[in-house]
């Protein structure tokens, strides 16, 4: 067995940034409070919970202290209603995401129609979309598509974490019915690089297993992406998820890890196939 990981592994810049902010937060204060997980990695999560960072459904749970914002941001109207309650209001979201809902705010003010590619029910489209009201969010080709061929002056931005041949896909479907076109490839360049990473690894192993946690998007992307090129891949969220039976022994092995993934979880994973398999041989790692 050969053990290949991919060039761009650990923390993204973004996820890096909200991480010491968190610490930081936690570090002075005990009535810290985030809507909804700052990161999605169940190993992060549960640390900074344990150091006193309180997830919570709605600013109704919040009656004074702070409100860390977390990277994917929030839409506007939360963060007036949490300024309006008096809270404290720390912004940990990440810059690439601010970029993004800046330029849907000034796009949806020039008048344009403003198209967000991205998942509907991600905290980031859900934050972007609130700087953009009456935007139209496109996570596939609708069956019905009066709704977009009746758009005018469509400006499209995308969720940080989009699948690139997903955003070719629908930009060129747009482009196609639709006189007047902007288009801002908003995807992260750490997304971008993590995805071409992944995509030229699954041409030269038989098996990729992607480490990140179930309900990140930029994971998920990554495994669709090897399986596209016709791998086998393994969504996994740490080494303790790894099953021997899907290992012949003599394979190539890709390891890739998502945008808020620590480094030291691939390390497990090598350190386990290692056990399972002494022979085998951890190239350029």
């Amino acid at each position: 067995m050969e053990i290949h990981k991919a060039r761009t592994q650990g923390f993204c810049f973004g996820v890096e940034l909200t991480y010491r902010k968190a610490l930081a937060e936690t570090a002075e204060r005990s009535d810290v409070h985030t809507m909804g997980n700052i990161v999605h990695n169940p190993i992060i999560v549960q640390e900074l919970e344990q150091r006193g960072l309180h997830n919570v459904e709605s600013l109704d749970e919040v009656s004074s202290g702070t409100l860390f914002v977390r990277a994917h941001g929030l839409p506007p109207q939360t963060i007036q209603a949490a300024e309006a309650k008096g809270l404290r209001v720390v912004d940990a979201t990440c810059p690439m995401v601010t970029r993004t809902q800046r330029l849907a705010k000034k796009l949806h003010e020039e008048g344009r129609t403003v198209v967000i590619l991205g998942d509907p029910n991600h905290p980031e489209v859900k934050g972007i979309a609130g700087y953009a009201p009456g935007c139209i969010i496109l996570n596939e080709w609708p069956a019905d598509e009066t709704e977009i061929r009746r758009a005018r002056r469509i400006a499209i931005v995308a969720q940080s974490t989009l699948n690139g041949d997903t955003f070719r896909d629908l930009v060129g479907r747009i482009a196609a019915i639709n006189y007047e076109v902007r288009v801002y490839n908003t995807i992260c360049s750490d997304t971008q690089g993590r995805q071409k990473s992944a995509r030229e690894l699954a041409e030269e192993v038989d098996t990729m297993i992607v480490i990140g946690g179930s309900k990140s998007a930029n994971t998920r992307h990554l495994a669709e992406i090897a399986q596209s090129r016709g791998v086998t891949a393994h969504l996994i969220e740490n080494a303790g998820d790894l099953r021997r039976e899907w290992f012949r022994g003599d394979e190539r092995v890709g390891i890739a890890t998502g945008a808020s993934t620590p480094g030291f979880l691939a390390d497990d994973v090598i350190d386990k196939l290692l056990e399972w398999f002494p022979d085998a041989q951890a190239v350029g790692v």
